[in-house]
């Protein structure tokens, strides 16, 4: 039982290192000041560069698999419902860090991080493919609002994949996806608010 625990906490802590606010900080950069106030990638991607925003999106990225792929690949763990909820505790994490006072990024790299140690690139390609495809419409200068939309298009393409795993037998497909997408909605809501009050 509480090599369970630890493996969900460490997942939690390893997502909550808020490392784009940290790399912005070195530069005297305050993310929280930046555009939507996002201490993730993105703002970091806007206030410097693409180098330095990259190094973010990998950094949120990996976090989102480590130390979980540890576990699975050297301690052999196998149980798939303890796997999903670790990287859902890597998201939840990342989005209300500990270290920023429950108010962290908006989980969208962390989650492809998360979704590639519970399917492998399934489920990062068709999420990734389903957000290229609507960001082709406005590659430069998006809104906050548009940014939001976009992830929300993406979740939703998503479903076919969900529905399909979970008619051959992987039931905990749909725990990652319900649960990620609660915390991505949750985390993109003033945008999304916006969104639906406007149309």
């Amino acid at each position: 039982m509480w090599d369970k625990v630890i493996i969900i906490f460490l997942q939690f802590l390893s997502g909550s290192i808020m490392y784009s606010y940290l790399i912005a900080k070195l530069l005297n950069i305050d993310l929280r000041k930046v555009r939507d106030g996002n201490p993730g990638a993105y703002n970091l991607w806007i206030s410097t560069n693409w180098k330095i925003g990259l190094i973010g999106a990998l950094l949120d990225y990996f976090k989102g698999i480590y130390p979980l792929l540890w576990f699975v690949r050297y301690k052999d763990i196998k149980d798939k419902w303890l796997i999903t909820v670790s990287a859902l505790a890597g998201i939840f994490g990342h989005v209300f860090s500990p270290f920023m006072g429950g108010k962290g990024g908006k989980g969208v790299a962390v989650s492809f991080g998360a979704w590639t140690v519970v399917t492998g690139l399934e489920g990062p390609l068709f999420l990734g493919l389903s957000m290229f495809i609507f960001n082709l419409a406005k590659m430069h200068g998006a809104t906050p609002e548009e940014d939001a939309l976009k992830v929300l298009y993406g979740f939703l393409c998503l479903i076919p994949y969900v529905v399909y795993k979970v008619f051959t037998g992987h039931l905990y497909i749909l725990l990652l996806y319900l649960g990620n997408f609660g915390i991505i909605a949750y985390s993109h809501r003033n945008e999304l608010l916006k969104v639906f009050a406007n149309s």
